[in-house]
């Protein structure tokens, strides 16, 4: 047996996915009430343009730093180091207490260190975001390797990875990516974030080939401590958190904590600033020696006030560069784009016996929207902004408007333990799991007849009138539901290789139901329905020597897509594979991993827009779909990451991706062949111990945009390649108190975010942020 299978990291659950939706089948009802008694208790927007037992050892968020009047001892070390990369945490010592690396594989569940995984699988944790300031998830994946980070616009970010867009965003395991009421999450509620790169077909049901994020939050320990941070930064940030951990009985048996994280900022882009509220509270206890019970509730709002919409002007009208400042924007001040919802969750965590365990989680999450925007175009609606650089004219804007609300229940059950067969012990897990979604979207009066010339966007001050809106009454709900049953199994056939097979056979159905003004329900339309469908995983790892491993996985996965071909019938759902090989290796006694990676991803039936028919053709004025088939993308990962000596973690990684796709797929963003990424935190020694320095680099290779609008007809445009730099150093004032500069974009770069929706990267930034324990 793997020592690494021994002992688990963490006591909260980290199961990936899909969930219950017992409203719709009863058989599933039964099942989650079952497991239940066991345990004695317990759409994004399209762009505008058209195993645990109760004494399971846990590590602690509030470990004090490393005293400042000496450097690293190898202790500290090993318990500091998390890894950004293909990388779990060294076994270290924590008083009578042993942490391994083995986690539930964060694609079949099962108990797997990262070398054991036969997929690429990265990890940012607690340390590591509070070291760099990453107060977003959107931040965190910036440091990964191999992923894509884009956006359409302020409020609607992209991420890519194996050349297709990531929409799997989960938090405990459990799915929470909405389109209605997508979060721009905040980190404060995190004590990590998983990312699988590849397709995770046994454990998500739907999605794409690209990766998984998966958001583990923060649980209670046995131990009273709390932390306290205040940050100020450019553009007027002001942030603080607040992190109380609290015992409700004197031997921690019952236990709570408390996150919350208000800020507030302005931006680099005329007009634009944000309020931010990010809360989690939850209490777990111990029933019994065996179970865990928890019931929590998590919340984020997010209100920007003149959000970007749309995009920013690249040709002027003579077809030269427009080279509009970063801080251009077309919104108004009156213009918003207010986001929140709300998670009530439980989780129950009985352990059957040494070998076996139990384990049930159930979400509700409830989520609202408003949006009122601009956007600028030329003249009319079909004509791109084109500047006249003496006068400033050419840009015209028009209004969107919508608003709506989303309701998701999450349920997933699965019993996961060892096997005795054939002389060697084996890992299982069996699960089921489902989900159900309704989102409403609200009918508003139409703002087509709205529209406001800027006079010239050099000196426009934001000035236009509001436009007058009100609701209709009528609405539409979008139902969604998912069923699914998946197994997984790790049989060792050697001393030295591991065969891991897993499936799911997931029900899926979608329908839209539409109500008019007065309420009355009309008309059920755009049904979809898939039955049975069967997604298989198969991997294979190979233990070449006590540190090094080869591995070769593949998994499929299936897509319901959201589109409607040119009869108005939907498009059946896409499908997609992963395949992969590779190379992982734990190096310097543990200390430092690395990993190499050469996959393939495909996509077939993968809706693109049917350029044959005009835009908006549809009955509803939506526009045609045509599945296509042939999409796919393969490349490489190069990785290290960890601490090569005490005091000192690096971490770099090398991604090669080339994409085939079709020319009508119109992606609105584009993403680079190439990346590199660098990074180092190094702790100083002698006088200079109190401090800590560090920085990453990333790099990426040329862009291309296709079909971009000029004033002499469609053309191709390329972004040579570019490179951002972050800056950080850390003075630890005493073992509990330290003060961070964080500075982004060091070279203050002026880049394109993409080049098919133009909107403008991210220039310099600076924060301050003074942490406490206690």
């Amino acid at each position: 047996m793997s020592k690494h299978s021994l002992v688990q990291v963490d006591i909260a659950p980290e199961a990936i996915h899909s969930i219950a939706s017992w409203r719709a089948h009863p058989v599933a009802a039964a099942l989650a009430a079952l497991a239940c008694g066991m345990a004695h208790a317990q759409t994004a927007d399209t762009p505008a343009v058209p195993h645990v037992a109760a004494s399971a050892p846990q590590t602690s968020d509030f470990a004090p730093l490393p005293a400042a009047s000496a450097p690293l001892t190898d202790a500290a070390a090993a318990t500091e180091i998390e890894a950004v990369s293909d990388t779990t945490t060294a076994p270290a010592t924590l008083g009578e207490m042993t942490v391994s690396g083995a986690r539930e594989g964060a694609s079949t569940r099962l108990p797997l260190t990262a070398r054991e995984t036969p997929q690429s699988v990265s990890t940012v944790g607690r340390q590591q975001i509070e070291r760099q300031s990453l107060t977003s998830v959107d931040a965190v994946l910036r440091r990964v390797p191999g992923l894509s980070v884009s956006f359409y616009d302020t409020q609607r970010p992209l991420y890519y990875s194996r050349g297709f867009k990531i929409t799997d965003f989960q938090i405990d395991g459990l799915p929470t990516f909405s389109d209605t009421t997508n979060q721009e999450f905040d980190t404060a509620l995190y004590e990590r974030v998983d990312i699988v790169r590849g397709a995770n077909g046994i454990l998500t049901g739907v999605g794409v080939p690209s990766a998984t994020i998966n958001l583990i939050r923060k649980r209670p320990r046995r131990q009273f401590g709390a932390s306290v941070a205040l940050t100020a930064g450019s553009w007027d940030l002001y942030r603080a958190e607040l992190d109380l951990n609290a015992p409700l009985t004197q031997d921690g048996s019952v236990r709570s904590r408390l996150v919350l994280a208000p800020q507030k900022r302005h931006s680099f882009r005329d007009r634009y600033q944000e309020s931010k509220l990010a809360l989690l509270g939850l209490v777990e206890a111990d029933v019994g020696s065996s179970t865990v019970v928890a019931l929590g509730y998590q919340w984020q709002n997010n209100d920007p006030k003149a959000p970007i919409w749309g995009t920013i002007p690249r040709f002027a009208a003579d077809g030269s560069l427009a080279d509009l400042p970063v801080s251009s924007s077309f919104s108004p001040p009156w213009t918003r784009w207010w986001r929140h919802s709300g998670t009530l969750f439980a989780t129950v965590d009985h352990q059957i016996n040494d070998q076996w365990a139990l384990k049930a989680a159930y979400n509700h999450t409830e989520g609202q929207s408003f949006s009122l925007r601009t956007y600028a175009y030329g003249a009319t609606t079909s004509q791109a902004p084109f500047i006249d650089m003496t006068t400033g004219r050419g840009a015209t804007l028009y209004a969107g408007l919508s608003g709506g609300a989303e309701k998701q229940d999450t349920l997933d059950a699965y019993l996961s333990g060892k096997l005795d067969l054939g002389g060697r012990q084996h890992d299982i897990t069996a699960g089921i799991s489902g989900t159900r979604t309704v989102a409403r979207a609200d009918g508003y009066t139409s703002l087509s007849r709205w529209s406001h010339v800027i006079p010239n966007v050099f000196t426009w001050d934001g000035n236009a009138p509001e436009p007058a809106y009100s609701k209709t009454g009528a609405w539409k709900n979008t139902i969604t539901q998912q069923l699914g049953l998946y197994g997984s199994a790790r049989w060792r056939l050697g001393d030295k290789v591991s065969l891991l097979t897993g499936a799911r056979l997931t029900h899926w159905r979608r329908q839209v139901d539409s109500y008019s003004t007065s309420g009355a329900f009309t008309d059920t339309s755009a049904r979809q329905n898939v039955r049975r469908q069967l997604i298989p995983y198969l991997g294979v790892v190979v233990d070449v020597t006590p540190a090094v491993s080869a591995y070769a996985s593949h998994t499929r996965i299936f897509n319901p897509q959201n589109y409607r071909d040119k009869n108005n019938d939907p498009l059946a759902p896409a499908q997609g594979s992963n395949s992969e090989v590779g190379l992982k290796a734990e190096l310097l006694d543990g200390r430092l991993q690395g990993h190499f990676a050469v996959f393939e991803t495909r996509q077939n039936a993968f809706g693109v827009i049917d350029s044959s028919v005009p835009p908006n053709s549809l009955p509803d004025n939506g526009t045609a779909y045509k599945a296509v088939n042939g999409t796919k993308a393969h490349g490489f990962e190069l990785g290290v990451s960890g601490r090569v000596r005490p005091g000192w973690d690096v971490q770099a990684g090398l991604t090669y991706i080339k994409t085939k796709r079709a020319e009508t797929d119109l992606l609105w963003a584009n993403f680079p062949d190439w990346q590199l990424q660098l990074g180092t935190d190094y702790r100083l020694r002698g006088a200079l111990a109190p401090l800590s320095i560090g920085g990453d680099l990333a790099w990426q290779s040329r862009i291309q945009g296709f079909n971009i609008p000029h004033p002499s007809g469609k053309v191709s445009v390329t972004q040579k390649a570019y490179t951002l730099l972050n800056l950080r150093a850390s003075w630890h004032f005493s073992d509990k108190t330290s003060l961070t500069l964080a500075v982004n974009n060091v070279l203050n770069t002026k880049y394109w975010a993409n080049l098919d929706y133009p909107n403008y990267g991210d220039p310099r930034s600076a924060s301050l942020t003074l942490r406490t324990r206690f």
